[in-house]
C-alpha cells in the first residue's frame, strides 16, 4: 500500500455515513509511507471501539470501519487472529463486526476475531522460520504476507459483500 492522506482514507470507507466519516481520526504515531504494509489498519484515539481497515484491491483503496464487540471470553484462553493466523492471549484479539455497505445496515453485519490493534503486518514482517527444513526467512516472511493480503482483502470483501 502507498502512504495516503485522512482525506483520501475518509473517502475510502465505504460502510459509514458522511456524518461519521467526517469524524475519522488517525493515532499520531502511523507510518506513512506504507511499503511495507498489506494492509492498513489502527483503533480511533478518540473513539477505542471502532477501528478500520483498509485494503488496496487493483489500485483501487476499500475500506471499512469495524466495532469492538464486548463479548465475554475466558481471560486464559488463546484466541486466533483471522488476518495473521497468529495464536494470542486474550485481549490481544477481539471480535471486531463491520456494518456492510446495504441500506439495512442494523441487519446486515460481519464480524471476526482480530488483533486488538490490528497490527498484523509488524508481526508479519519479523517472523523468522523455526527450522532449517523450512524456507529461507525472506521466502517464509514473503509467503506469510502474500496470506495476510489475501485474508484482509477477502475480509473487506465479506463486510461489503462484494466478490
Amino acid at each position: 500500500m502507498h502512504g495516503r492522506t485522512l482525506s483520501e482514507l475518509r473517502a475510502a470507507l465505504l460502510n459509514v455515513s458522511e456524518a461519521t466519516r467526517r469524524t475519522v481520526r488517525m493515532p499520531k504515531t502511523m507510518r506513512s509511507d506504507g511499503t511495507d504494509l498489506d494492509y492498513l489498519g489502527w483503533r480511533d484515539p478518540s473513539a477505542r471501539q471502532r477501528g478500520y481497515v483498509f485494503i488496496e484491491r487493483s489500485g483501487v483503496l476499500e475500506g471499512v470501519m469495524l466495532v469492538h464487540s464486548r463479548l465475554p471470553v475466558s481471560p486464559a484462553r488463546a484466541v486466533m487472529c483471522t488476518l495473521c493466523r497468529m495464536p494470542r492471549r486474550f485481549g490481544q484479539v477481539i471480535l471486531f463486526t463491520g456494518s456492510s455497505g446495504t441500506s439495512d445496515r442494523s441487519l446486515s453485519s460481519r464480524g471476526s476475531y482480530l488483533c486488538a490493534d490490528l497490527d498484523c503486518n509488524i508481526r508479519m514482517n519479523v517472523l523468522t522460520p523455526g527450522s532449517a527444513w523450512e524456507a529461507s526467512p525472506e521466502e517464509y516472511v514473503a509467503g506469510r504476507r502474500a496470506g495476510l493480503r489475501e485474508r484482509a482483502q477477502a475480509f473487506v470483501a465479506e463486510v461489503l459483500r462484494r466478490e
